[in-house]
This record gives structure tokens, C-alpha cells and sequence, in this order.
């Protein structure tokens, strides 16, 4: 059971002496909303001016909980990493990331909240994958590592890669010296077969996304890996350089490679009944303790059988 306070220290910087300590906070990664946490709890004084060769100590109180998440001990919880900061998961296909309705007690919140036992914490997924999707997931411990991974994501530092099979033969357009030979696609697929097709929802669905030019910014960088000719079917890595809703399911479709198994993209069900999709590694700087993390996850068997 973890404790509801967690105790950070900072030697405040030269380039930051003589300016508010809130001002310091925000370039770490603390939010507006966790500074006035702060100073309701706390009493932090968000306008101090700092000195040289200060040192701030900070208590991050946690006063809350997930009350709404009911606990459930028989749900696998796979972990990658843990310290008192994060919670690395590799999370099974065909389990959700959040209690919704119809579906309340066997997604991985409440695996997690079961895991973690304690009235001080509330789940806070920082990377959420589709149900069907497998693979790689950090869930933020209190609300420090929370707000500070939040703020990495929006600037896409957290580097992420997966692991799709895609029907046909991906290398029949990629190759080393010439673009994807598609119609109408020359000037947003380049010879690194960097994917830049901007994405939205669709008006008529709650969950499905289309190809749009009002769309928001979504760029995907694909590398082919393999063809398994009996099946006709291509193993691909893709790294995600935005994090939009379905954005690799979206553009592999587009491009006419969609992901097997994809029940909104291409409901084809001969060698996999979920989507192929998995992530299978996360590169991020420690929101607290800035050491480097690289959290891989294995290959799950039905995607694995495949190749």
C-alpha cells in the first residue's frame, strides 16, 4: 500500500534565481492545476522569489481516490517496471483501460486498483491503448508523475513503437529508393516511408476516425520487417510521431494495408480475431528522477504464431 505523500527536493538552477518558484514548476512539467493543489494543501507559496543555492523541498499530497473503480484480484496485471513514481503494464488484448459502461470490472483499472490496494491513489493511464491492442502501458502513481508525463506526451517525447501485421505485401511500395507508389499520396509518404495524413472523427460515429483535411496532425513513421507470403500478410514496426485516436489503424487502411483483424478497418478474421496490433516498447525520460527507461514487452502468442 503506498503512502499518499510524495516528498520531491530541488537545488533550484541559476537561470531560475530571482524568478517565481511557480515559474520553475511549470518548466519541470507542473501543471496549473497541480500548483493550485499545492497551495490548498500544502500552502505553497507560488510566487516566492527564488535564490541562488536554494533548495525546495515539495510534498505532493494525494487526497483522493478512485472511488468508482471497484477493485478485482483475478485479472492478469503482467508488470514491466515499478518504482514509487510509475506503473509499466503490459496489457493483454480484449481488456479495456477504463471501466465504462457495460464493462465495469474487467478492464485494467481494475486490475490496477486491486494491484495497488490503497485509499490515496487514483488511476491515472498516461498511454491508452485501444481494448484489442496489446502491449506497453504507464500508469502515473500520484499526481506529480502524472502531471509531468502528461506534459511529455504533449510533446512527444515519450517515444513509442509497435508491432502490426498488415494484409499484403508492404514491400511491393516500399523500397529503398523510390516513394510509395500510391495515388494521391506522393507528396505525404516519403522514401522513409514516413506517413503524414492528418485524422478526425467521423460525424456519424461516437469511436470510428477518417482521413480528413480538417483533420488534427498525425504522422507515422512505418518500417516494413517481413512478408509472410503463404498468408500474404507483412509484419511492420511503426513509430507514432503525433498520438491521435486509431492513427496507425487509420493510415494503414488509407494506404491499402490495413491491420488484420481490425473490427472498425478491415473485419477480416482468417488468422487473428482482434486487431494485430501491439505495442512492444516505450522510450521516456523519468518524469522525477530523470534516468533514461526502456520498457519493452514480448510478443504475445497469437500475433507471434503468425510470424
Amino acid at each position: 500500500m503506498q503512502s499518499n505523500i510524495r516528498k520531491v527536493s530541488y537545488a533550484i538552477p541559476n537561470n531560475f534565481v530571482g524568478k517565481y518558484l511557480k515559474d520553475f514548476l511549470s518548466s519541470i512539467g507542473y501543471s496549473n492545476d497541480l500548483i493550485r493543489h499545492l497551495k490548498q494543501t500544502v500552502n505553497l507559496d507560488a510566487f516566492h522569489l527564488l535564490s541562488k543555492n536554494e533548495k525546495i523541498e515539495i510534498d505532493i499530497v494525494e487526497t483522493e481516490k478512485s472511488e468508482n473503480i471497484i477493485p478485482n484480484s483475478l485479472l492478469p496485471l503482467d508488470i514491466l517496471y515499478e518504482d514509487e513514481d510509475l506503473l509499466i503494464v503490459n496489457k493483454p488484448a480484449n481488456m479495456p483501460i477504463h471501466p465504462s459502461q457495460g464493462n465495469y470490472e474487467n478492464t485494467l483499472g481494475n486490475a490496477v486498483v486491486n494491484y495497488i490496494n490503497s485509499e490515496y491513489f487514483v488511476y491515472r493511464p498516461i498511454t491508452r491503448l485501444d481494448k484489442d491492442t496489446s502491449g506497453v502501458c504507464i500508469i502515473a502513481k500520484n499526481r506529480l508523475s502524472a502531471s509531468v508525463m502528461s506534459s511529455m506526451m504533449k510533446s512527444n517525447v515519450i517515444k513509442r513503437s509497435y508491432l502490426g501485421l498488415v494484409s499484403g505485401n508492404i514491400f511491393k511500395i516500399i523500397t529503398p529508393n523510390r516513394d510509395l507508389e500510391i495515388d494521391g499520396l506522393s507528396q505525404i509518404v516519403n522514401v522513409d516511408a514516413i506517413i503524414d495524413i492528418p485524422i478526425k472523427r467521423e460525424d456519424s460515429s461516437t469511436i470510428k476516425r477518417i482521413i480528413a483535411t480538417d483533420g488534427e496532425k498525425a504522422i507515422t513513421k512505418l518500417s516494413p520487417l517481413k512478408y509472410i507470403k503463404d498468408k500474404n500478410i507483412s509484419l511492420c514496426k511503426f513509430n507514432l510521431l503525433t498520438g491521435r485516436t486509431h492513427q496507425i489503424r487509420v493510415h494503414m487502411a488509407h494506404i491499402g494495408f490495413p491491420i488484420i483483424g481490425d473490427f472498425l478497418y478491415n473485419p477480416d478474421y482468417t488468422y487473428i480475431n482482434r486487431q494485430a496490433l501491439h505495442s512492444n516498447e516505450v522510450i521516456l525520460m523519468h518524469p522525477i528522477k530523470y534516468n533514461l527507461l526502456r520498457i519493452k514487452s514480448r510478443i504475445p502468442n497469437d500475433i507471434l504464431n503468425l510470424i
